[in-house]
């Protein structure tokens, strides 16, 4: 299984600008759009939690292989939407699942969280061949979490016997 947190490679520059290892990161001021008065910038630290499982029906290595596991990623986000893969696993040696999330916050703290959850089944875990998508978005008040029960991606090339199974709760953490 492999992880990816937050990927700060795959921020914008101006995200990237903004984050800090040690905490939250510092307000900054931008222009409005009236161009003479500043704003503080929205910053919040979002966490996407859960469990998955994974059947791979006709996996490399055992016909029938099964993996479960933890979801866990987090990152900071404000007003500017910034797009990136979260966390990916694969199972059996043919699947890969991955989470890619985006987020934006709003004057109040709350945040608007977006999430495409991509499941790929080939000849290997690094396969481009997308055989299920589901999309889905959230807005989590300031200080609270949502919980997304049940999601189940199904590939219907082998009448739907691989499948991954995920339940998410989404953190707004700051």
């Amino acid at each position: 299984m492999s992880i990816r947190r937050g990927a700060i490679g795959v921020l914008s520059a101006a995200a990237a600008a903004g984050l800090m290892v040690a905490g939250a990161p510092a307000a900054g001021a931008a222009p409005s759009a009236a161009g003479n008065a500043v704003t503080a910038s929205v910053w919040r630290n979002i966490a996407l939690t859960g469990t998955y499982t994974i059947r791979d029906d006709e996996g490399v290595f055992a016909a029938g292989t099964y993996c479960n596991g933890n979801v866990a990623s987090e990152g900071w986000v404000n007003e500017v939407r910034t797009p990136s893969v979260w966390w990916e696993t694969t199972c059996g040696g043919e699947i890969r699942v991955e989470k890619h999330v985006s987020a934006e916050t709003d004057a109040s703290g709350g945040v608007m969280i977006y999430v495409t959850l991509r499941f790929y089944e080939g000849t290997n875990d690094t396969n481009t061949d997308l055989d299920a998508e589901y999309n889905f978005n959230r807005y989590v008040p300031a200080g609270q979490t949502s919980t997304v029960s049940e999601i189940t991606l199904r590939n219907g090339e082998n009448g739907g016997k691989d499948w991954a199974k995920l339940n998410l709760v989404l953190h707004n953490n700051r």
